[in-house]
């Protein structure tokens, strides 16, 4: 029987060779096992195994490769994984609280053949496109169903309130998902939501085809801050350091995701309108502030083609060594059913690089380029000045249709200062500006003295890999203005 078993996976892990390319690499030290496994909570294994018909529990840590075939797989809250499970025709059922470092990869035979992969890809702070980690969480993340907060808290909408976030994809078994947001817009007493079905393809599921009908808000300022750091803002200050507008219509589109490069293509027909400013918005102080008013624009029918494309290195995150690098293109095609005759363009590019020059002392850089064409409308210009754009400076007190911002700061983190806060010195800069050419390099090296800089300190305190919260106090450069003091509850970018 042991034979008849041991030829059975043998051939089986022979049709899964090139599929499992990077998970199959057997080597000849394995210890073989036919009956079930148990890794105690003491227990660090660091050898290579292959299990055969038996089933894995996992307590302790394990820094090698375990193969499971035929068998299931249970990794208990206490379990670290540092090294790679497979598993093939097993289910693999993952406690709260375990930590997977490593990766897990599942290849089912339920529903034909279904490869499935686990593993740590944290997002990136302030970057919604980023937020990928892992396959059953694509949607909710942003990539293609965007999950929003339940409470947003701003001018346009006053308080936004979407409860209702469900997905149905059979438990992260079938190929086809099916996700649903609902939510209501207190200052305009109306609602706002969107559903998306979406099916994914090839064996990885690493290709998306999906479909969506929305209601919801927009802006082009979210690189500025989180939108839960602006609710903040709003409720405590009165203050919005965004600008918006409404679209509702349905889009078509793909994805494709890469591990650490995701690209993604869609259609969309929609309805841009206005939201107006509700200047009866409730907040703790600066009650009699006049908000600012939106940017012009009227409601107008367009169809227009979107792609973005996100890329980082496997070791980024906001406080460590790495790259990462968003790049969207929008192609308005047509407005108010006019076929375009020289479609609209806008691009945004940008890049964020890290280095950890020190233990504890981490120099963060971001680069932010704008290009559109000489028809973009007004409240799709690009904006500088203001927070996440050229500290103490006015907000978008420069706009065009092309735009340059360079954000640098150097973070001595609580190791290195050996006290309960940590210290940044930084630096912004940027300028925007009309041109008739879409790229226009030469404009920016002859008017360079057109660009706001500003340089401050900062003093907060950080958690591992994230930050808490913290102070910054800055002035403006090239002209006298006051040091503009501000509380985050964020990384600056």
């Amino acid at each position: 029987m042991k034979l008849l078993l041991h030829l059975l996976t043998t051939s089986l892990l022979f049709g899964f060779n090139s599929s499992l390319s990077d998970s199959s690499s057997f080597t000849t030290n394995e210890i073989r096992f036919y009956s079930d496994v148990t890794i105690d909570s003491s227990e660090i294994m660091k050898d290579n195994i292959r299990i055969l018909g038996g089933s894995l529990h996992v307590h302790g840590t394990v820094e090698s490769q375990i193969t499971v075939i035929g068998g299931d797989v249970h990794i208990f809250s206490s379990a670290v994984i540092n090294g790679k499970i497979v598993t093939i025709g097993g289910d693999v059922q993952t406690d709260e609280g375990a930590q997977i470092n490593g990766k897990i990869v599942e290849a089912s035979l339920n529903q034909g053949l279904i490869y499935r992969e686990t593993f740590t890809d944290s997002a990136v702070s302030g970057e919604k496109n980023f937020g990928i980690s892992t396959f059953s969480q694509r949607s909710s993340d942003g990539w293609v169903h965007p999950r929003p907060d339940v409470f947003e808290y701003n001018r346009n909408e006053g308080l936004r309130f979407v409860p209702l976030n469900w997905n149905w994809d059979h438990g992260d078994e079938s190929l086809i998902r099916l996700s649903f947001s609902l939510g209501y817009r207190f200052s305009s007493d109306e609602f706002i939501g969107r559903t998306t079905l979406e099916s994914s393809l090839l064996k990885n599921r690493s290709a998306t085809l999906f479909a969506s009908g929305f209601k919801t808000v927009r802006t082009d300022d979210e690189f500025r801050l989180p939108e839960n750091e602006n609710s903040w803002a709003g409720f405590l200050g009165r203050q919005d350091f965004y600008d918006r507008w409404d679209e509702t219509g349905f889009e078509l589109g793909f994805g494709l995701d890469f591990s650490h490069l995701k690209l993604k293509g869609k259609f969309v027909r929609a309805t841009q309108s206005e939201i107006t400013v509700d200047q009866d918005l409730w907040s703790l102080t600066n009650e009699i502030t006049v908000l600012r008013n939106n940017p012009f624009m009227v409601e107008t029918n367009v169809e227009y083609l979107e792609g973005v494309a996100a890329f980082r290195t496997a070791s980024y995150s906001p406080l460590k060594t790495g790259l990462a690098i968003l790049s969207k293109l929008e192609v308005t095609l047509k407005m108010n059913d006019s076929i375009l005759a020289d479609p609209t363009l806008r691009i945004t590019h940008i890049a964020m690089m890290n280095l950890e020059i020190s233990e504890g002392v981490v120099l963060r850089n971001r680069l932010i380029l704008g290009m559109g064409s000489e028809t973009l409308p007004g409240f799709r210009q690009f904006g500088i000045g203001g927070l996440g754009s050229i500290s103490a400076q006015g907000y978008k007190s420069q706009l065009g249709n092309h735009s340059v911002q360079m954000n640098a700061e150097l973070v001595f983190r609580e190791d290195f200062t050996q006290n309960w806060f940590n210290v940044k010195l930084f630096y912004d800069a940027g300028m925007a500006f009309n041109s008739p050419k879409f790229v226009d390099i030469e404009y920016i090296s002859d008017h360079s003295d057109l660009f706001l800089q500003s340089a401050g300190i900062g003093f907060g305190w950080d958690d591992d890999d994230e930050f808490d919260w913290g102070f910054n106090f800055a002035k403006p450069l090239g002209h006298d203005g006051p040091i503009e003091s501000t509380i985050r509850i964020n990384l600056n970018f």
